[in-house]
């Protein structure tokens, strides 16, 4: 094999060629190249995040699957127990309740007076002193459907007394006792 043999200026040519490809491949390198390698390891980073992120929320949710039922039925569950035991003394509905009790079941309404409230652990009594006459039958059922009302309330020291008259035959008088939630 024989040796090639290059010329001053072929060797100057050569070294200049190696020098500025060297120099452009650094350049290159060190200002594009790296850079943008970093960039790229830091985007992928933040997507492996993101997935990680998403596949997080994804378990939670297989786990809380009926999570909005679950909330909704609650939500029916508060408000029924806010209908058996309101925040606020609600008189005009109590009243309301009483008449169309009273009519339903043909009794006669003579008194309603406010006896007070006493403060117990969780809730509130209400008392009233209510004075009706009707017959015996139909205070009975009056003061059973005051007792399954959908709002709690009671009925205590009930006093019956007979009267002469035949279109009402007794008079009671009784405390009702309405509640009413404290927290």
């Amino acid at each position: 094999m024989k040796k090639i043999q290059l010329t001053k200026e072929q060797t100057t040519q050569l070294a200049a060629a190696v020098f500025f490809t060297g120099l452009f491949l650094y350049g290159y390198l060190s200002y594009f190249w790296l850079p943008l390698g970093k960039k790229i390891d830091a985007k992928n980073k933040r997507v492996a995040e993101i997935e990680a992120d998403i596949r997080n929320a994804r378990a939670q949710k297989a786990k809380y699957k009926n999570l909005e039922a679950k909330l909704a039925s609650l939500q029916l569950e508060k408000d029924a127990a806010q209908k058996k035991l309101p925040r606020e003394r609600k008189f005009p509905d109590l009243i309301r309740t009483i008449t169309d009790l009273s009519k339903k079941y043909n009794v006669k309404v003579k008194s309603i007076n406010p006896m007070g409230s006493a403060q117990v652990e969780y809730f509130m009594k209400v008392s009233y002193t209510l004075s009706i006459t009707g017959n015996y039958h139909d205070v009975g059922r009056f003061l059973t459907a005051l007792g399954v009302e959908e709002r709690i309330l009671t009925s205590e020291n009930l006093s019956i007394q007979a009267t002469g008259s035949m279109e009402a035959s007794v008079d009671a008088t009784f405390t009702l006792v309405a509640y009413q939630y404290n927290g």
